[in-house]
C-alpha cells in the first residue's frame, strides 16, 4: 500500500516557507497595501490582478479566479503532483522527506513517464559530469573548457558534463531500471536507427544542461569538442514532453533571483556569453534557445524584469540579431529596452579574455545605450555620411526609430544632435518627425516601471460575478465563523442553522473536522484540508476579500437575519400559492388553515 505524506509533515513544509519567497521567483511582485500584485503567470494580461497575501499565505487571480497556498501555486504552474510540490517546497525549506512519500497514492497530476523522464535527465547530467571531472576519457574536454576559462567550480556550479564518442547511454540508464524502450526513445537522448536500435545523440561532444523554471534539467545543447564540418556546431535536445524551447531561457533558474533584485535581465546570444558575465560576476544574464525570442519567453521576462538590456555580439550579424531582438521587444512595451554596445566587433566571451573578468564587468555596466541611439550607430554602417544621398537614406531610416517613442525629451535630445551633425534647422525635423508619427500613428504612453502598483480589487471578489444580498452575508458570516472562535461558537450552538448555498453549508460542515484536528484557522491549511477545488476557490475568494480585521457582531447578527429569512421567505411564497391553489379548487376548510397560518409568518417576518 503507497504511504500518503503525514499531515504534520506537509504543514511543517508549508509553515516553513513564505509564499512570497515561492512565488517571487516566478512573478515580479509590488506591495499595494498589505498585498503583492504582479501579472498572473497563469493567462496573459496588461494589468496585474495576480495577488499574494502573506498573513495568510494564499494567492488569488482576481481576473482567472486561480488561487491556493504555496502547494497549489506550484502544482498549478509546473503541472506537478501534490507530493511532488511538497518536495519542491521542503527543499526550498532544507526539509527532508522520507523518499518512501515521493510517489504516493495522493492524487497525480504528472503523468508517471514525465516523471521518470525528468530522472532520467537528472541520471545523464550526472553521468556526463563525472565523465568530464573525474575520468580518462574526459580529459581531452576538461582541458578544452579550461582552456576557454571555466573553473572547475563554474563547471560544478552548471553541471556542464562531456558525451564520449561512443554508446554508453543506453546501457548506462538500463542499469539503473530506466528500461522503458519507449521512454527511451522519445526522451531526445538518442538516435533511433530504422531497425530500432537506439545510438548516443550527443557523441563527443562538451554537454551544457538545459534547465526549467525550478532548476531541473530537460535538455541539452551539445558542442562538439573536435572541429568537423560534417556536423554543427551545437547541438540541442529536440522537444519533448518535458522541454518545450519556446519556454525556456538558459540559466533563468538561477538568474531570476538576481533579476529580481536588480529589476534588469541581460540578453545573450549564447550559454559561453551567459558563462562569460557569470564569472564576471554578472548573474543577472540569460539566452534564448538558439531561437529568437518567443512570446512565452517575452512573457516570463516582463513578470520578473523592468529593464531588458541586449547584449548580443558586436560584429555585423550580431548588431542585426540585436535589431531583429529590439524589434521584437517593442511592441510588447512593458520593459524599458537599452542595448550594451561590445567594442571592437566582439562577443562577450572574447571580450573577457581580452580585457579580464573586472573590465569586462564594467562594460556591461557602463556599455550601455537606448535602442535609438544604438539604431543611430547602426544606420551608419556601409555608409558614407558625407555624401548627401547617404545622409537623406540615414535620417528616412532614423525618423521612425525617434517616432517610436513619446519621450519628448529624449526626442529633442536626438533631433538636436542630428540638426547639429547635419546643419539643419532643429524646427524642420520636428515636422518631419510629426508627419512620421502621424502615418505610423503615436505610441502608447510609457508604463511607469518604478511607481507602486495601485490595484483596488473588488470588494468581494473571485472574479467578476455579482453576489446576492443573501449570498453576501453568507460569505461574509462564513469568513468571520472561521476567523473568530466567538462567532464559530456562536453558530456552533444554533443546531437549527443552515447556509442557503450548498457549498458555503458543506465548507461549514468540513470546518468542524477541521476543528477538531487543528486548534486555530489558518487559511492556507484549511485549503489542503479540503479535498475539493470548487471549495478550494470559494475560501481563497472569500479570504482575499476585503473584510475588517475586526468583528463587529451587531454585523454578524444582521448576516443571520438575512441568511434565517430565505427560508421564511420561501414558507411565505409556498403558503401564499398554496392559498391561490385552495381559492380555485373551492376548499375553504384548507384556505382558512393556509389564512392563518400565512397570517403567523407574516408576524414571525415582522418580528425578525
Amino acid at each position: 500500500m503507497l504511504a500518503r505524506i503525514p499531515e504534520e509533515v506537509i504543514d511543517n513544509v508549508r509553515s516553513s516557507v513564505n509564499i512570497y519567497d515561492i512565488v517571487s521567483q516566478f512573478v515580479q511582485l509590488h506591495r499595494s497595501g498589505s498585498n503583492w500584485f504582479g501579472l498572473c503567470p497563469f493567462h496573459s494580461e496588461n494589468t496585474p490582478s495576480f495577488s499574494v497575501n502573506e498573513k495568510k499565505q494564499i494567492f488569488h487571480c482576481f481576473s482567472c479566479g486561480r488561487g491556493g497556498n504555496v502547494f497549489k501555486f506550484l502544482m498549478e504552474l509546473q503541472g506537478l503532483s501534490f507530493p511532488e510540490a511538497v518536495f519542491q517546497v521542503a527543499e526550498a525549506a532544507n526539509i527532508t522527506i522520507d523518499d518512501q512519500y515521493r510517489h504516493t497514492g495522493q492524487k497525480q497530476q504528472v503523468s508517471e513517464p514525465n516523471r521518470k523522464l525528468l530522472e532520467m535527465y537528472q541520471t545523464t547530467v550526472d553521468l556526463y559530469h563525472y565523465i568530464l571531472m573525474e575520468t580518462e576519457a574526459g580529459q581531452a574536454a576538461l582541458d578544452y573548457v579550461h582552456a576557454r576559462g571555466l573553473s572547475d567550480e563554474l563547471l560544478r556550479e552548471f553541471k556542464i558534463g562531456f558525451a564520449p564518442d561512443e554508446n554508453l547511454l543506453e546501457v548506462y540508464l538500463k542499469d539503473r531500471a530506466f528500461d522503458d524502450y519507449q521512454l527511451l526513445h522519445k526522451s531526445g537522448l538518442f538516435i533511433t536507427s530504422q531497425e530500432g536500435q537506439l545510438f548516443d545523440r550527443f557523441k563527443g561532444r562538451v554537454m551544457f544542461p538545459i534547465r526549467d523554471a525550478f532548476g531541473r534539467p530537460v535538455a541539452f545543447s551539445g558542442r562538439i569538442l573536435v572541429k568537423n564540418e560534417q556536423v554543427p556546431k551545437y547541438l540541442n535536445s529536440p522537444e519533448t514532453d518535458i522541454f518545450n524551447k519556446r519556454k525556456i531561457l538558459f540559466n533563468f533558474d538561477k538568474a531570476k533571483a538576481e533579476i529580481r533584485r536588480q529589476k534588469e535581465v541581460i540578453l545573450f546570444e549564447g550559454f559561453m556569453d551567459v558563462l562569460a558575465a557569470y564569472r564576471a560576476g554578472v548573474k543577472n544574464g540569460v539566452a534564448s534557445m538558439g531561437t529568437s525570442l518567443t512570446e512565452d519567453q517575452i512573457y516570463l521576462l516582463e513578470r520578473h524584469a523592468q529593464r531588458l538590456l541586449v547584449c548580443y555580439d558586436g560584429d555585423e550579424p550580431g548588431q542585426r540579431a540585436t535589431k531583429r531582438t529590439l524589434d521584437l521587444l517593442e511592441p510588447y512595451g512593458k520593459m524599458e529596452l537599452g542595448v550594451i554596445m561590445l567594442p571592437d566587433q566582439m562577443d562577450p566571451d572574447e571580450t573577457l579574455h581580452k580585457y579580464g573578468l573586472e573590465h569586462f564587468a564594467k562594460i556591461l555596466q557602463e556599455n550601455r545605450v537606448s535602442p535609438i541611439a544604438f539604431f543611430m550607430q547602426l544606420y551608419r554602417q556601409g555608409r558614407n555620411m558625407r555624401n548627401e544621398d547617404d545622409q537623406v537614406d540615414y535620417l528616412h531610416d532614423v525618423l521612425p526609430e525617434l517616432a517610436k517613442t513619446n519621450d519628448r525629451i529624449q526626442q529633442d535630445l536626438y533631433l538636436n544632435r542630428l540638426a547639429d551633425e547635419f546643419h539643419l534647422e532643429r524646427a524642420d525635423l520636428r515636422a518631419q518627425l510629426d508627419q512620421v508619427v502621424s502615418q505610423v500613428g503615436a505610441p502608447d504612453p510609457p508604463s511607469q516601471r518604478d511607481v507602486e502598483v495601485r490595484i483596488t480589487p473588488p470588494m468581494d471578489s473571485g472574479s467578476d460575478r455579482q453576489y446576492s444580498q443573501v449570498e453576501k452575508a453568507e460569505r461574509l458570516l462564513l469568513y468571520r465563523a472561521l476567523h473568530d472562535h466567538v462567532v464559530w461558537t456562536k453558530l456552533h450552538a444554533m443546531t437549527s442553522f443552515n447556509f442557503v448555498d450548498q457549498e458555503y453549508q458543506l465548507i461549514y460542515t468540513l470546518a468542524e473536522g477541521y476543528f477538531n484536528i487543528y486548534q486555530q484557522y489558518e487559511s492556507a491549511t484549511f485549503l489542503d484540508y479540503l479535498q475539493d477545488d470548487n471549495l478550494r476557490q470559494v475560501i481563497v475568494s472569500i479570504e482575499m476579500a476585503d473584510y475588517t480585521s475586526e468583528t463587529s457582531m451587531e454585523e454578524v447578527e444582521d448576516c443571520l437575519r438575512i441568511i434565517m429569512e430565505v427560508p421564511l421567505h420561501q414558507e411565505i411564497g409556498q403558503t401564499q400559492m398554496a392559498i391561490k391553489n385552495a381559492e380555485r379548487q373551492g376548499d375553504f376548510e384548507t384556505l382558512t388553515e393556509l389564512t392563518a397560518k400565512l397570517i403567523k409568518l407574516l408576524q414571525k417576518q415582522q418580528t425578525n
